[in-house]
């Protein structure tokens, strides 16, 4: 049986998103990944954006013809690259937003949590996508009662069902944040008002109350691909999640600056009355505490960013 986290965590998620994407098109970003910068800060957020997607369909060999699932497919960036290049790509969320917003981008995009792919879906597909969601498929609360490992576990049993044994190419890729200072997640339930202000519970408990999640740490994946997938190629992007996060910072602050903040305060009003609690620490996560951005800063950040890429054994 699967380990589904709390109805009330899904929730966290959704709202986060659904916020996100009510702020962030109007500073001029749509994707939520860490961009490839190739080592040069000056490169453009743009461009550094579709060198990360072009790295990840390349990596699962996407050509025309090939047929990819995403899991957690956002606002669809990496679905119109993978659909321009000829291949059938389907995407799932759990936000209705970004399906919505997804199919009138012309995306075929599912309203679906990954965990409730069943037959129709296994077999299907040459490749699986999980660029950047399975920082939100394990929750404190399974961290505290030992389900950490399991959850992944079965998250790759399900990424391998959904393979197609014949296919030439059978692989998955993820690009996922761990854990280098591993918390207690006991700590993550407190409030971050109880906590030592800007220790790392402190940030840790912001993050969780405002997008929901919990990291795996560095060779965890391994350990629960085993007999599944073979690891092939990793490499580190922390530092461009660094230099996209400042950048996401950077491009927020000048929006609350300006004539922005007057649209963006009418389509976010709705949110915020029906969310208030989670609006106001979101708010104060990316622009106070600066607690996303904390993750990466520092000769020594207290997460890593890893790509790892797959392939399916028999």
């Amino acid at each position: 049986m699967v380990v589904k986290s709390r109805a009330h965590d899904c929730r966290t998620i959704v709202n986060c998103y659904s916020f996100f994407d009510k702020v962030f098109p109007a500073c001029g970003l749509l994707d939520y990944t860490e961009g490839i910068y190739h080592g040069d800060p000056s490169t453009p957020y743009d461009v550094a954006q579709l060198n990360q997607i072009k790295y990840v369909l390349d990596e699962v060999k996407c050509t025309r013809g090939s047929r990819i699932v995403e899991i957690g497919c956002g606002n669809g960036t990496l679905l119109a690259e993978a659909q321009a290049r000829g291949a059938s790509a389907l995407g799932i969320t759990i936000v209705p937003d970004q399906v919505e917003f997804c199919r009138r981008r012309g995306l075929d995009a599912r309203l679906i949590d990954y965990r409730d792919l069943d037959d129709p879906w296994f077999g299907q597909f040459d490749s699986v996508i999980a660029n950047g969601p399975i920082e939100h498929f394990v929750q404190p609360e399974d961290a505290v009662a030992d389900q950490t490992e399991a959850i992944y576990r079965r998250m790759f049993e399900l990424f391998h069902r959904l393979i197609d044994p014949a296919s030439p190419i059978r692989r998955a890729i993820s690009t996922t944040i761990h854990f280098v200072r591993t918390p207690d997640p006991r700590n993550l339930l407190r409030s971050p008002w109880r906590l030592r202000w800007f220790s790392d519970d402190f940030h840790w408990s912001f993050l969780h109350r405002s997008f929901g999640g919990w990291y795996p740490v560095p060779g965890q994946f391994e350990r629960c691909a085993a007999g599944l997938f073979e690891l092939i190629h990793t490499t580190d992007g922390t530092h461009d999640y660094h230099l996209t996060s400042e950048e996401w910072l950077q491009r927020c602050q000048r929006a609350f600056l300006s004539s922005k903040f007057w649209p963006i305060a009418r389509d976010s009003l709705p949110f915020v009355m029906r969310h208030p609690v989670q609006a106001t620490h979101m708010l104060l996560c990316m622009l106070w505490s600066q607690s996303w951005n904390w993750q990466f800063r520092t000769q020594s950040p207290p997460t890593r960013l890893l790509r790892q890429t797959w392939a399916w054994l028999d």
